[in-house]
């Protein structure tokens, strides 16, 4: 039995995932069963059997058996106690936590934007003035959310602007927590800075650049996508998340380097079913901006799936129920040139 499992409050967007990976089990003969948390919680006996559990995003129950761990890894355990997590918590973890991810990118040797962790508002400065343009990142994040574009100004204050608004930035290391009021956003450290990657038009014209996502399964790069706009007018649009306005195309060839670090930076961060974003800008590049996973914090965004251009070789959640179904040890890598 391999179960997929997402949790009630979560399924006004998660279950349509869910259902269609049930779906996929019985053409592939594989007994995938959808279940909520709150089930698996009710009937406990019934899915001690289970071989793999695939997990969508779920919140811990508030009210659970007394001998039950409220860690959502310990509660897994519990659960089910002889079944393999794919992937496993210590993936979702580092995906969601984006200050992990970058450090542990940047310790293996994977190449990412310049990067700024610091809890001091004087390096933040020093890092924005530097390279005249950076992002500014929610710690814990996915889809773009709470990212800004920041800039400085002639008399050191530090402009950021997100989904096309505009606000002073004030760096409070006492703050606990981001707060807007009067026009100026308030954040409190760790800070998390990324240069901001882009091209270089004629007289200057900042141009945007090319962010690739890698689908990789079973540790093999099915396909790849691009996000684009069709017009960058306003610095926020240069956070081109689907999330946050962009569009998505299919790409049959990206080059081989760009291949090469995405299936690295998966296997670093221990990821056998996840996207691995890219991005490059004229002779800048590839650099791994991040990368996710379906878990229990985040689901991947499958908006490409409305496409007309949409074709069964670009079938993530295919892909994903034969990698369920396959036997154990299955080995292999498949890339695209």
């Amino acid at each position: 039995m391999i179960v997929c499992l997402y949790g009630a409050t979560c399924a006004a967007f998660v279950e349509p995932v869910a259902i269609e990976l049930e779906l996929l089990g019985d053409t592939l003969d594989a007994d995938i069963r959808r279940v909520t948390i709150e089930r698996a919680l009710g009937e406990p006996w019934h899915w001690r059997a289970a071989e793999r559990v695939y997990v969508l995003p779920f919140d811990v129950p508030r009210t659970l058996p007394e001998d039950y761990p409220n860690s959502p890894g310990l509660l897994m355990r519990k659960l089910f106690p002889h079944a393999e997590i794919v992937n496993g918590f210590n993936a979702h973890e580092l995906c969601w936590d984006k200050i992990a991810t970058s450090q542990r990118l940047l310790a293996r040797g994977v190449p990412v934007p310049d990067t700024l962790i610091s809890d001091a508002p004087d390096e933040v400065l020093s890092f924005i003035r530097e390279h005249e343009y950076a992002v500014l990142k929610a710690p814990r994040s996915c889809g773009g959310e709470g990212h800004l574009v920041v800039c400085s100004d002639d008399d050191g204050s530090i402009v950021g602007e997100t989904r096309g608004r505009r606000y002073l930035v004030e760096l409070d290391p006492q703050a606990t927590q981001r707060q807007l009021a009067a026009g100026v956003l308030t954040c409190p450290p760790p800070y998390y800075l990324q240069r901001l990657i882009v091209g270089a038009g004629r007289r200057g014209v900042l141009r945007p650049p090319q962010v690739l996502r890698a689908y990789v399964v079973g540790g093999q790069l099915m396909f790849w996508t691009e996000r684009y706009r069709d017009r960058c007018q306003r610095l926020s649009d240069f956070i081109i998340n689907v999330g946050l306005g962009a569009k998505y195309r299919f790409l049959p060839h990206v080059s081989e380097e760009a291949n090469k670090i995405a299936l690295r930076a998966a296997e670093v961060l221990d990821v056998r079913i996840g996207v691995v974003d890219v991005v490059r800008a004229g002779g800048e590049g590839p650099y791994v901006l991040e990368v996710d996973t379906d878990g229990y914090h985040m689901l991947i965004d499958r908006q490409f799936k409305m496409m007309p251009e949409f074709r069964s070789t670009y079938d993530f959640d295919a892909f994903i129920a034969e990698h369920l179904a396959a036997p154990p040890l299955e080995t292999g890598t498949r890339v695209l040139g």
